[in-house]
Parts: structure tokens; sequence; C-alpha cells
């Protein structure tokens, strides 16, 4: 009988330091709780970072698939549910879902990972005793997920960011969710304010290195339906660091 992925679920309660002024949970933010979630699974297993390091490696993100019925809000408790699905030789696919107290889904999402060398910074093969405790299935190939559409450059759709000292975490690297911030702080005020995320697609690309100066560029368009996407990259000394699609809807 083969295994069952174990199903890891923790509580939240949404704070007003990781939200808007209207009340929601910014993207960043939501994308921080769900890491937690996944670093804690990995924790009870016995597979964590410590772990994972002894065999010089560490996980990092790849990509991000997400689709939001709504955002939670301030003081809402909310249940974060993770489950590893599948890897193979080089990447490993991982399943999130957030649910409100009353048990609906309202966020679904699906992530790609990858094994990178500690010391070389490159991409290494999965030491089968970092995932064989979660009970995902090995395949020869993991689900792909769709490519983000790119940016048309405008230097006055522009902002610059430098990279600081607190933007780097405890794995030497800037914390992924600095760079949703970077994409979305690009947005006008108005538009935030006016409109909540549906859906968006975030890859990463290169690494961010501290003391560095990134560009968030943007453009944006309105979809048949009346959505909004807008479509973001962020350089750094010419080098593609990451790139998102994000889907909007206009507030009821």
């Amino acid at each position: 009988m083969e295994n069952q992925p174990t199903v890891f679920s923790e509580k939240h309660r949404v704070t007003y330091y990781e939200a808007d002024f209207t009340r929601r949970m910014t993207i960043a933010m939501m994308l921080d709780v769900i890491i937690l979630a996944s670093e804690d699974h990995s924790d009870t297993l016995g597979v964590g970072a410590e772990f994972v390091r002894q065999f010089g490696v560490t996980w990092v993100v790849i990509q991000y698939d997400v689709h939001i019925k709504r955002m939670p809000v301030v003081d809402e408790n909310i249940t974060i549910n993770t489950k590893s699905k599948s890897y193979n030789k080089y990447f490993a696919y991982r399943e999130f879902t957030i649910e409100s107290e009353s048990g609906e889904v309202i966020m679904h999402m699906t992530g790609l990972w990858a094994a990178m060398n500690y010391k070389e910074r490159k991409i290494s093969s999965i030491p089968k005793e970092t995932v064989e405790p979660f009970g995902a299935e090995k395949v020869n190939q993991v689900p792909k997920m769709p490519k983000p559409q790119k940016v048309q450059y405008d230097e006055e759709t522009k902002q610059s960011f430098r990279v600081r000292y607190t933007d780097i975490d405890s794995n030497q690297h800037v914390n992924n969710a600095h760079y949703m911030d970077w994409m979305v702080n690009v947005l006008p005020a108005d538009f935030l304010t006016n409109h909540t995320p549906t859906h968006f697609l975030l890859r990463y690309e290169n690494e961010v290195k501290y003391g560095s100066t990134v560009e968030s560029y943007y453009d944006m368009e309105e979809q048949e339906d009346g959505s909004i996407l807008t479509k973001h990259e962020i350089m750094s000394n010419d080098s593609h660091s990451a790139i998102a699609n994000i889907t909007w809807r206009k507030n009821d």
C-alpha cells in the first residue's frame, strides 16, 4: 500500500499588522503565514531546516499559483492546511488551503520547490531523506505550472527599492514575501483600496542580494470579464529576479 501525503493544519488569527488599511490581509503576509505552516509541518516530521542543511542544501521556492475567493480580514481566525503531494529528482510540489472558521476554503495554492546547494547557490538533486516523511508520491515529472506573462517595460511605471538588512531572512536570502511587497507597492493607492486580488502567479528567477537595488516594473490591462490584470517584474543588476501576474476584481 502506497503512503498517503500527511496533511498538516494550524490555526492563525489575522493581526492588524498583517493587513492594509482596508483591514484585509496583504498578499505578502498571506504568503508568510502559509510558508510558516509548511515549515512547522517539516519540523513536526523531523525534517526541518537544520535537518535539511546537513545535506548541504536548503529549500527554495520556484513558483506559486494562488486562487483567492476572498482575503482574510483582521481578527479573523483561519486554518492553514498543507500537504506535500509529489516530487521528482529536482522539484517538490506542495498544496495549501486557507479555511474560514466555518470551514469555507477561501484560498487554494500550489507551489513548486527545489533544493539549492547552500555553498554553490545552484539547484541540486533532492535528498530522499528530506521528502520521504511527507508521504509524497515520487513521480517522473511534477505538474507543470502556467508561466506568468511578461511585462511591457515603461520607465514611468518603475519604482526602485533598496534591499535592506531586515529584508534578509534566516536562510540568508531575501524573504520571498518581500518580492510581492515590491510588486504591489508600485500600484496606485486608490487602485489597491478599491480592488481585491483573486488570483496570482509568482515565479522566482534569480536571488536578490543584500545591499543591491531592485527595480519593480508593472503594467495593467482590463480583461473581458471586467477584471484587471497587473503584470509585474523585479529586476536587479540587469537580472530578472521575479515575475508575477495578479488578477483583481473591483470591491463590492
